[in-house]
């Protein structure tokens, strides 16, 4: 079995933990050659790669590069890029332009330009440019997928999906302010905020269900709780698909879920499907009634923690032996999920409904 050389290229963001944790379970297929972070850039902010491998990714095994261009030069099959989001488009363009297959973690760009900056590239150099999502694993969330596409009930009017209850990236209160403003997470234009964290995800989830991308989307963002003005920890956006609604929150200041499905909920003309990020059961309900009433199917899945198929799996069967990607990892569909992020966040500070922009 032929093992696919795997270079991990920034290492800022919190789901590098992930990532790395899921490649190395596959000694068989893939050999991680070691992380490097590129240079630092003005306005970002700078800190010595070994305190920050050190403080993301623990003592974890990994060969540390002082120099990215000597990791690059290494010549890996595939590029897993998980700095902070504003540096996206900087990484893939070099990593494209060399011809290496590329896997961003989530969300795809900062901006919609930005995101079709990395596509263009992608198609230029005719090489693998993919996003990953925690939640394109999820063996519920895709049975909601199956079943809304079959026509389970009826035309789908409505999809809501909120982030589960959270205050931010970091359990609270274990940063100080200190702490906190020297992380990329704390700054909107280093890709931080609870857009950029959690109402992607809304944005993603909304437009994969209804097969297409938004018109318009009405936002606002809301700073309840952190003690920056920078960014927000509360986000809520309208996506008007037409025919269809999305309707979306993403937030850092919820305690506790409150027993409510963080969905997608998707209701329909004959029906409603209801599902919940931490739950495998994803159940239908079809009977009109103003009260509760028990679901008329139930369908089990696997456990959210425990899928079926998982990024690193998907990756190798795709680099070695062609298989399509799966969708909400392409860059065509992430384009117009991150169209309705864009136009989200651009609503927040206007104050009204935007277009989303249709280029491809």
């Amino acid at each position: 079995m032929k093992k696919l050389r795997v270079a991990m290229l920034g290492f800022e963001h919190v789901h590098a933990v992930s990532m790395y944790d899921v490649f190395s379970r596959y000694p068989d297929k893939y050999e991680l050659l070691g992380c490097a972070e590129p240079p630092f850039k003005e306005g970002e902010i700078p800190e010595e790669p070994s305190a920050r491998k050190a403080r993301v990714l623990g003592k974890r095994p990994l060969r540390l590069y002082e120099n990215w261009e000597e990791l690059l030069a290494e010549k890996p099959d595939l590029a897993v890029v998980c700095s902070h989001i504003a540096r996206y488009g900087d990484i893939a363009e070099e990593t494209l332009g060399r011809g290496i297959p590329t896997l961003l973690e989530k969300p795809m760009a900062v901006s919609f330009a930005e995101g079709l900056r990395m596509a263009r590239a992608a198609r230029r150099a005719g090489v693998t440019l993919a996003v990953n999502w925690p939640v394109a694993w999820f063996d519920s969330f895709r049975k909601v997928k199956e079943l809304s596409d079959g026509g389970r009930i009826g035309k789908v009017l409505r999809v809501h999906y909120r982030s589960p209850a959270t205050r931010g990236p970091y359990d609270p209160g274990t940063l100080s302010e200190k702490e906190m403003e020297k992380l990329f997470w704390y700054h909107r234009s280093l890709g931080g905020g609870s857009a950029f964290d959690y109402a992607c995800y809304g944005c993603t989830l909304t437009t994969w269900i209804f097969g297409k991308r938004a018109e318009r989307v009405g936002g606002i963002r809301k700073n309840f709780l952190l003690p920056f003005p920078e960014v927000e920890d509360y986000t809520a956006y309208t996506l008007d698909f037409g025919d269809g609604v999305g309707l979306i929150e993403g937030s850092w200041s919820t305690v506790n879920n409150g027993e409510v499905p963080t969905g997608p909920v998707v209701y329909g003309s004959g029906g409603v499907i209801v599902a919940d990020r931490y739950h495998s059961e994803v159940k239908v309900y079809r009977r009109f009634s103003h009260q509760n009433t028990e679901p008329d199917e139930i369908f089990s899945t696997a456990p959210w923690n425990a899928t079926t198929d998982d990024v690193a799996k998907h990756l190798y069967r795709h680099l070695t032996e062609g298989e399509e990607l799966t969708r909400l990892l392409t860059p065509e569909f992430n384009l117009d999920a991150l169209a309705a992020l864009d136009a989200g966040i651009r609503s927040s500070a206007s104050g009204v409904f935007e277009p989303t922009s249709q280029e491809i």
